[in-house]
């Protein structure tokens, strides 16, 4: 978010609802793909209900909005069973069961999702290379970190993984993990990309 983060905006919320009269409390899930150990107890800390790691799978999804919004899951169009993806067995690139386990299987949605990650990941490797020959190790992390739930949610999990990497690398400076990293970066950037180009 632009103006505030999630926590920011769980505080205003939470102590809008204080000086109000009724003190009805809207359920606040935290949806991140900040996967870190303690993440889940300081989203509970700063006024959340609840938190999702992402990529996030859609039975997960519902059964966290019907345990906190019970009444409005009751009335809700059930939302078909969606089986939990496998482990990849093939040596694809991209797992696209993954994708599958997150949106249903719908041949144009993921057909929709799979070349709009295809042309965003051109560009934000791109933002991730120029800001690595600028020495930006905090912009090289930034821009990783955009990449890497995108990768994990199509299913491209060495790139998402790389991603991780890169952004841990880059948050701390770690110019000559950088160095190491980038290549095989690009590496699997191209076989990502060739194999989406493929479909």
């Amino acid at each position: 978010m632009p103006e505030m983060d999630g926590y920011q905006l769980t505080a205003a919320i939470r102590a809008d609802e204080a000086s109000k009269a009724d003190k009805r409390r809207i359920p606040i899930i935290a949806l991140t793909a900040n996967a870190l150990k303690g993440e889940a107890e300081h989203c509970r800390a700063v006024g959340m209900e609840d938190y999702l790691s992402k990529p996030v799978q859609l039975a997960d999804l519902k059964a966290t909005l019907a345990k906190w919004l019970p009444a409005a899951a009751s009335l809700a169009t059930p939302v078909p069973s969606v089986p939990s993806a496998p482990p990849a067995t093939a040596a694809e690139p991209v797992d696209v069961s993954v994708l599958k386990g997150l949106v249903g299987n719908d041949s144009a949605i993921i057909s929709e999702f799979l070349q709009d990650f295809r042309s965003s990941s051109v560009k934000i490797a791109a933002e991730l290379r120029a800001a690595y020959q600028a020495g930006q190790t905090a912009a090289v992390s930034a821009a990783a970190h955009k990449l890497k739930s995108s990768a994990r949610s199509v299913g491209a999990l060495a790139l998402g993984e790389l991603c991780a990497e890169m952004e841990q690398a880059g948050k701390v400076g770690d110019t000559e993990a950088l160095a190491v990293l980038l290549p095989r970066f690009e590496a699997e950037m191209a076989v990502v990309d060739e194999y989406l180009g493929s479909l």
